[in-house]
C-alpha cells in the first residue's frame, strides 16, 4: 500500500510537470484494482483467524504482480522502482520458511529478467536524462534515490516491528516456563500434603487420648493441667486445620465462592489472623466511611493472604501493618513489615521459586499465594519500603462496578 502511494505520488508529478507520454488511464486502473486488493487484506487482518504461512505468501506474492504490471508500464528494469523487489523478500526471509523464501526469491528474479526485454519504453524520459547539461542528477538518479529511502524505510519498520514481536514472544516463553516450573513445584508439595495429612490422622488421635490421659491422671496439679490443656487445644487446632484441608482439596468443595463485601472480607479475614497470631500487634488502614464493592471469595484467597500475613509477622514480631484500598476496577491490600527488609534480587526471585529467608521455612507460602492470587488474575509484588522492611502488595480485580459511588 505504501509502495503504491508513492507511486502514485510520482506519478502525478510527471503527469502535471514533465511531457512525458505514458497510459495513465491503464496505470491509473490497475493501482485502483490493488488498492482495493490491500484493503480487503487489512480488513481480514482484522479478524480473529490466524494468518497461515501460506495466505501471507499470497499476499506478498499479489504485491510483486501488481509492482510487476506497473513497472511493465512504465519502462520495466529501467524504472527505478525496480529495486524494490527485495523489500519483499527480506519481509519473507523474516517471517516464512525457508521453501517459501526461496520460491518468492526466484519470482522476483524471474520478473526481473522479464521486464530486462518486456516493458513499455519511456523514450521521452531517456532523452531529457540524456540531453540535460545541468550538474543537477537526472531524473532516473532522483527516482533511485527516492526508491531507495522508501525501500530501507520500509524494510528498517518491517524488521524493527518483527524483532519487537520476536522479544515479546521470548519473554512470554520465559515467564510461560517460570510459571510451569512452579506450578510443577505447587504441584509437587500438593501430593506431599495430601500423603501428610493422611498421615497425621493417626498420631494426632493417639496423643490426643494419651493428654487426656495424662490430665486425668494430673488432675491434682493445677499449673500441669494448664499445660496439658493448651497442648490438647493445639491438638484439636491441628485436627481442624487436617479436616479443613481435606475438605477444600475436595473438587466439589473447592469451586465454593461466596460473595460479601469487601470491607466485611477484611474484618474478617483479620479477626481470623489475629486468632493464630495473637502476639502480633496490627494496624488496619482502610475507608470505612465509604461504601466498599462487593467481592468472591473462596478459601484459597483467605488462606493466600494468611500466608502473606504470617511471612510479615515472622520477619516484624513488633507489628504489622495492613492498608486496604480500591476504585472502580480493582482493590489492592498492601502487607508491610518492620523487619530488615529485602534486597532487590531476592525479591525478584520471591514468588517464582521455593526459597525462603527464615532459619527454619520452607519457602513455600510464598508461592502458593502467589498462585492462588494469579488464579484470580490478581498480582502480587514484593518490594522494599522506602522507610524500613518490605511490603507485599496484592491488586485483585473487581468483577462487577461499585455501586452507590
Amino acid at each position: 500500500m505504501i509502495v503504491f502511494a508513492c507511486q502514485l505520488v510520482a506519478l502525478l508529478y510527471t503527469y502535471l510537470f514533465l511531457s512525458i507520454e505514458l497510459n495513465y488511464a491503464l496505470i491509473l486502473s490497475t493501482m485502483v484494482v490493488f488498492v482495493l486488493i490491500n484493503g480487503s487484506v487489512f480488513l481480514r487482518l482484522a479478524k480473529p483467524w490466524p494468518i497461515t504461512d501460506p495466505e501471507f505468501l499470497g499476499h506478498l506474492l499479489l504485491d510483486i504482480v501488481g509492482l510487476s504490471i506497473l513497472l511493465y508500464l512504465t519502462g520495466g528494469a529501467n524504472n527505478p522502482f525496480v529495486s524494490y523487489y527485495l523489500v519483499p523478500i527480506t519481509i519473507a526471509a523474516a517471517i516464512l520458511p525457508w521453501a517459501y523464501t526461496w520460491a518468492l526469491a526466484a519470482l522476483c528474479l524471474l520478473c526481473y529478467s522479464l521486464l530486462l526485454f518486456f516493458y513499455l519504453p519511456l523514450p521521452a524520459l531517456m532523452a531529457m536524462d540524456m540531453s540535460s547539461e545541468s550538474i543537477m542528477p537526472g531524473l532516473h538518479v532522483m527516482g533511485m534515490w527516492f526508491n531507495f529511502l522508501v525501500s530501507a524505510g520500509l524494510i528498517t519498520y518491517f524488521v524493527v516491528k518483527m524483532a519487537a514481536t520476536l522479544r515479546e514472544q521470548q519473554n512470554k516463553l520465559t515467564r510461560y516456563r517460570e510459571d510451569n516450573l512452579r506450578d510443577e513445584q505447587i504441584l509437587a508439595v500438593a501430593i506431599q500434603a495430601a500423603g501428610t495429612a493422611h498421615e497425621l490422622g493417626t498420631p494426632l488421635n493417639t496423643v490426643a487420648i494419651l493428654v487426656k490421659e495424662m490430665a486425668n491422671e494430673q488432675s491434682s496439679n493445677p499449673e500441669l493441667t494448664r499445660q496439658l490443656g493448651i497442648i490438647e487445644q493445639q491438638i484439636t487446632r491441628c485436627k481442624n486445620s487436617l479436616r479443613e484441608l481435606v475438605n477444600q482439596a475436595d473438587f466439589r468443595e473447592a469451586g465454593k465462592a461466596k460473595t460479601l463485601s469487601l470491607q466485611d472480607f477484611i474484618h474478617l479475614l483479620m479477626n481470623q489472623w489475629q486468632l493464630i497470631r495473637p502476639e502480633i500487634k496490627l494496624t488496619l488502614n482502610m475507608p470505612e466511611s465509604e461504601p466498599s464493592p462487593s467481592i468472591t471469595t473462596d478459601a484459597t484467597l483467605q488462606q493466600a493472604i494468611i500466608n502473606i500475613l504470617n511471612n510479615a509477622a515472622d520477619a516484624s514480631p513488633n507489628g504489622v501493618e495492613v492498608n486496604v484500598q480500591w476504585d472502580r476496577a480493582s482493590w489492592t491490600l498492601k502487607v508491610r513489615d518492620y523487619g530488615e527488609g529485602l534486597n532487590d534480587e531476592l525479591a525478584e526471585q520471591l514468588g517464582s521459586a521455593i526459597i525462603t529467608t527464615k532459619e527454619h521455612g520452607l519457602g513455600v507460602g510464598l508461592v502458593l499465594s502467589q498462585a492462588s492470587i494469579n488464579r484470580l488474575n490478581g498480582t502480587v509484588k514484593l518490594y522494599r519500603h522506602v522507610e524500613q522492611g518490605a511490603v507485599t502488595e496484592v491488586t485483585l480485580p473487581l468483577q462487577e462496578p461499585e455501586h452507590g459511588r
